[in-house]
């Protein structure tokens, strides 16, 4: 898929997502409970995937990632940080310049794009734990990742994005999710 056709892909999911989320009588952020959530959204709340365990496995998920990955190498490359390899990520940690001050102006902690992690501070175990469920999520859904959770998030809001949700419960302490 060409560059000019991705970009119209996105459009359109982008507009049908938003079309969907401003109809008459949708939730807003907040006013949905979880409960009345659908069960594929439920699930999805609770996935966290595991690294895939061959070597073609893993190699397929740096390929189908790749995309998110590059955008996140341009926002490592903004932060004024130097990568390192870290649970096979490229880690940006105490980000700086433009990709720190995105984090900071949305009071962020860290952020995930495919295999690259940019954190505003050193991350501990436990946000480093939920960014790498970000990646795993990335390595399953590929270029629709962000269109998924760009849709979670305008549904659900953050804390509640089912995607969010999952990262969250993998990261909490007792989790055995790594």
């Amino acid at each position: 898929m060409n560059l000019r056709r991705a970009g119209l892909v996105a459009a359109a999911a982008t507009a049908a997502i938003l079309l969907w989320r401003l109809r008459p009588g949708s939730a807003g952020e907040g006013d949905a409970p979880v409960g009345d959530e659908p069960r594929v959204v439920a699930r999805l709340a609770t996935w966290a995937p595991s690294r895939p365990l061959s070597r073609a496995g893993r190699l397929a998920g740096y390929v189908w990632a790749a995309p998110l990955t590059a955008a996140g190498l341009l926002l490592g490359a903004l932060s004024g940080s130097r990568p390192q390899v870290r649970d096979g990520v490229l880690l940006f940690t105490e980000a700086r310049g433009l990709g720190g001050r995105m984090l900071r102006w949305r009071g962020f902690g860290a952020a995930t794009l495919g295999h690259a992690v940019i954190t505003a501070r050193v991350p501990t175990e436990r946000l480093l734990r939920h960014e790498l469920v970000h990646v795993r999520q990335a390595e399953r859904w590929g270029p629709l990742f962000v269109p998924l959770y760009v849709a979670g998030l305008l549904r659900y809001g953050y804390r509640r994005n089912p995607f969010e949700r999952a990262a969250y419960a993998a990261a909490a302490p007792g989790s055995d999710v790594a």
